[in-house]
């Protein structure tokens, strides 16, 4: 035992260590299965590995340790029985250094039939130099990123990033879990460099530094690849994530001065594109072409012509830039965008068709908004009976927001009455409001206090793989695009001004 416990103690690798945990607690307690959560670096224990018969799903992925009942368990050092097994069927063992949690492990079937006195006390002395090696990981990989990291801007090397990359992609692979890689790049800083001077151009890689470092988290890592590209790793992270961290980033970015002083004069602008293991690429190399490609789309993007240049600022609201996309933006010829005539049946169509997107992989994240005046409820209740069977098999949150003004004196929305009410609390107290609580899972009945429902129309529809949207104004005339970047500013417009909440 002392052996075995010294070789952990040994083993400076935190993910090869996990691994090793695992394997000489299953050993020596013959445990058919295993799971081991780790502290991360704000003390929250994380689910890092798996081992044998063990039913992932049923596993929180995040534990607080810091108070309650599993606080005190955790700081006695000592195995204790879960909740949710029988007796003897599985038992908790806490990794305790210097008093405080390193990580705990699960450890389940036992191949004699039930775990006795004798598991429980080889599993105690083997977390003792568990938890000590784990402590000194942790220590060692701080030290290591602290000598990994551009000294000026307190960016990561390329080679740290990619390291950990594979490491995610290994744990992703094995575990059946999402990670996703962005870049983020200035584009024209040549130019800038030309025309203004190499501190000039400098200045803006350090703002844009300085812009994304405040909305990374501790897991993420962000790394500089040039002046005016950069990479940034998000553990953990699905696609809809990594839209929200691009949605912080630029608001970030257009709040930072030194960008903001440079201006639309000096051509340099932001392009970022995102994605996400394992939708978007088996590999790094098909992930990188993803984020190459997405950002292409962002630069071809009709937000980010000059002549709509603006659109999507914080000053413009989402019904200011309906009232653009369906009259006075001009839309380039190579855009996936145009104007239609007034088709009231291929609204129809499109309505039950996004619904029934929705109900073929409820797992899948997507979220679908819904406006119109009249009776919206048919195009949504066609759809509902595919809708319901696979509603229970996955994640049963709303997936489908159907928006309208409240009818004066009713409660109820106009048109709406018909529809299944939703289960989700959605929108805040004062302008937007979930009715009802019984009603189809996946759906949310949504009032809001804007009489422009009562006349205006559109379809808003995000998902791992689509974007699409389809506006109508009171006067007949319809917009409809499926530039990605376009519909995920009128989702964010959307929810920022009704009080939705994001996907």
């Amino acid at each position: 035992m002392i052996d075995l416990g010294l070789s952990l103690v040994a083993t400076l690798d935190l993910e090869a260590l996990q691994e090793r945990i695992l394997a000489a607690m299953a050993a020596r307690t013959d445990s058919q299965g295993a799971a081991a959560w780790i502290a991360d670096e704000k003390g929250e224990l994380v689910l890092r590995c798996l081992r044998g018969l063990v039913d992932r799903d049923a596993l929180p992925s995040r534990l607080a340790p810091g108070s309650g009942d599993l606080g005190a368990a955790l700081l006695r050092g000592e195995p204790f029985d879960p909740d949710g097994f029988p007796r003897g069927e599985a038992f908790l063992v806490p990794l305790v250094a210097d008093g405080e949690p390193q990580g705990m492990v699960l450890l389940e079937r036992s191949a004699r039939g039930t775990f006795g006195p004798e598991q429980r006390a080889a599993a105690a002395e083997l977390a003792r130099f568990a938890g000590v090696a784990v402590r000194n990981a942790r220590r060692f990989r701080g030290l290591e990123q602290v000598g990994l990291r551009h000294g000026e801007s307190g960016t990561y090397h390329l080679g740290y990033l990619l390291e950990h990359a594979g490491k995610e992609l290994h744990k992703a692979r094995r575990y059946g879990r999402s990670f996703s890689l962005a870049v983020l790049a200035l584009d024209g800083l040549d130019d800038l460099r030309q025309s203004a001077g190499s501190e000039a151009s400098q200045a803006a890689a350090r703002a844009l530094v300085s812009a994304v470092s405040r909305v990374v988290r501790d897991a993420d890592i962000l790394a500089a690849v040039s002046d005016g590209e950069h990479h940034v790793l998000l553990p953990e992270t699905d696609h809809f994530g990594a839209l929200m961290f691009q949605r912080r980033a630029s608001q970030e970015i257009r709040q930072e001065p030194a960008l903001r002083a440079l201006g639309a004069g000096t051509g340099t602008r932001l392009s970022m594109g995102a994605a996400t293991f394992p939708g978007d690429g088996g590999d790094l190399d098909s992930l990188l072409q993803t984020c190459r490609t997405r950002q292409e789309e962002r630069r071809t993007s009709m937000l980010s012509r000059p002549e709509t240049a603006g659109l999507d600022s914080e000053a413009v609201s989402f019904w200011d830039l309906f009232d653009a996309l369906l009259g006075s933006a001009p839309i380039p010829a190579a855009s996936p965008s145009a104007r239609l005539a007034l088709d009231l049946e291929l609204l129809d169509a499109i309505q039950r068709e996004a619904v029934r997107e929705v109900a073929r992989d409820p797992r899948a994240r997507s979220v679908l908004y819904m406006a119109r005046p009249g009776d919206i409820a048919a195009a949504v209740a066609s759809a509902l009976p595919r809708l319901e069977l696979g509603a229970w098999q996955g994640d049963t949150g709303p997936r489908v927001y159907v928006l309208g003004p409240r009818a004066a004196g009713t409660g109820r929305e106009n048109g709406l009455a018909s529809l299944p009410e939703g289960t989700a609390r959605v929108g805040g107290a004062g302008r937007g409001g979930c009715l009802g609580d019984r009603g189809h899972p996946l759906v949310a009945r949504v009032s809001a206090e804007d009489r422009r429902f009562e006349a205006h129309a559109f379809l808003l529809f995000l998902s791992e793989s689509a974007a699409y949207a389809v506006l109508q104004g009171p006067d007949g005339r319809v917009f409809h695009t499926s530039d990605a970047p376009l519909v995920d500013t009128l989702v964010a417009k959307l929810q920022a001004q009704h009080d939705l909440l994001p996907p």
